[in-house]
């Protein structure tokens, strides 16, 4: 076989790999025609198309699905019976019961404290919490708030849950302790709640067939999209668009940023959905760290500083070498001579699981260079973290966070050389 034609299929042997190295679905939770059977969660791609049935299994009047990654699993709380179900990430099995004894739990999420926080429709009305192994923590609110089925936080950590049936939202601070009404006026019958970028509150009003906009002090500010039909389900695109479940008419509709209409992502009934309540944009990806990442690493943008990554994979361990450049000269650095920042070393090391690596960073002083000298005990501090996560053998995007010097980012990254790609991609085959 001519030369050419071996770099060419193995290009394009890579450039296939490496496309399929992640994908994304949405998840439909439907409540059915006229909120009874059959229930069901339908998985579509990222194009609302190809509509396959995730789950029927153990459902009863589901209200919101939610993912544990980390577990392999699936949450799925349900209107009908009190439980919030566990399901199989993959097959949507159901594995077990995670929760029970909730007074028709409605929507679920996760918190900055790492805890699922569950509203109900009936019971007390208070919000609950669980860890993530779906053990009951406590009642987080100081009271009730019946038929809710909305919740988000504010950018100062405190709690916004609307009521259905009082058309209110209301408020509690970082404790759970209750801060009064929200919002009073103006709704009808309030579904989901988020905020946005500006700090201002957008309310679907199930009742009132559109997007309520609030300003941060809860003043009714405008209408932001009208013509709704039993709007709920609320999930966001990276290009700023987001997806509305408009159960009236059995579809997802989606919006672009500013409000306006842009097409059926899945259209009327396609999949079999009667009355769509819930949405989840889920990504996961086929890549797997292994020892083939082994390598210097970079961002061309920055040439003249990068990363030395190396797997060990017996301990399920990354190591990370950053070799970049202080924010400021260090007092009497030989480079402030030549008007250039100092060097710096930092290392970073942590677990590893499917494509991402989380790292804390450390910072190494005292100790000697030359062997010749008096030993010296060397400090080893660390001083913030790194998460890693690898799109396939070439790409990856590196966050940080350093706390030391009170700053963070992210960092797109690929090798500098490809010695190592055809392993990594060997190693990460099926």
């Amino acid at each position: 076989m001519p030369m050419k034609t071996v770099i060419l299929l193995l290009i394009l042997s890579l450039t296939a790999s490496q496309a399929l190295s992640s994908e994304t679905h949405l998840y439909v939770v439907d409540i059915g025609p006229n909120r009874g059977q059959p229930w069901q969660v339908v998985k579509y791609d990222e194009n609302g198309q190809n509509p396959v049935v995730f789950t029927k299994e153990g459902l009863n009047g589901p209200q919101d699905i939610l993912f544990l990654e980390d577990e392999g699993t699936a949450l799925i709380s349900n209107y009908g019976t009190g439980r919030i179900n566990r399901h199989d990430a993959t097959t949507g099995a159901l594995i077990d019961a995670f929760a029970t004894g909730i007074g028709q739990p409605t929507r679920i999420k996760i918190g900055s404290d790492n805890l699922l926080y569950v509203l109900q429709w009936a019971g007390n009305g208070k919000v609950w919490r669980y860890d993530l192994a779906g053990n009951f923590v406590d009642e987080f609110t100081s009271v009730g708030v019946s038929n809710s089925i909305g919740m988000d936080w504010d950018d100062q950590g405190n709690l916004y849950v609307a009521s259905f049936d009082d058309a209110t939202v209301r408020k509690f601070d970082t404790n759970g302790n209750d801060m009064g009404l929200f919002i009073s006026t103006g709704l009808q019958g309030p579904t989901n709640i988020w905020f946005d970028g500006n700090g201002d509150l957008l309310v679907f009003d199930w009742s009132g067939k559109a997007i309520r906009r609030f300003s941060s002090t809860g003043t009714f500010i405008g209408n932001f999209v009208i013509g709704l039909n039993q709007p709920e389900g609320i999930e966001f695109l990276d290009n700023g668009d987001f997806l509305v479940a408009n159960g009236g008419t059995s579809s997802v509709r989606q919006y672009n940023k500013n409000g306006v209409y842009l097409k059926d992502l899945v259209a009327p009934g396609l999949g079999n959905i009667a009355t769509p309540n819930a949405l989840r944009l889920r990504t996961t990806s086929n890549f797997q760290i292994n020892p083939g990442i082994n390598d210097a690493w970079y961002n061309p943008a920055t040439n003249g500083q990068g990363f030395l990554i190396a797997v060990f994979p017996e301990i399920k361990q990354l190591f990370l070498a950053w070799f970049t450049y202080d924010t400021e000269r260090p007092p009497g650095d030989v480079t402030a001579m030549l008007g250039e920042p100092g060097h710096r070393w930092l290392t970073a090391q942590g677990p590893y699981d499917g494509d991402t690596a989380n790292l804390t960073i450390f910072v190494t002083s005292g100790g000697v260079f030359d062997a010749s000298q008096p030993p010296a005990t060397t400090d080893l501090d660390g001083d913030g973290t790194i998460t890693v996560e690898f799109a396939n053998c070439s790409e990856g995007l590196l966050s940080y966070e350093i706390a030391s010097l009170g700053i963070s980012g992210e960092i797109p990254i690929e090798r500098i050389v490809q010695d190592n790609a055809a392993l990594c991609e060997t190693l990460n085959s099926p």
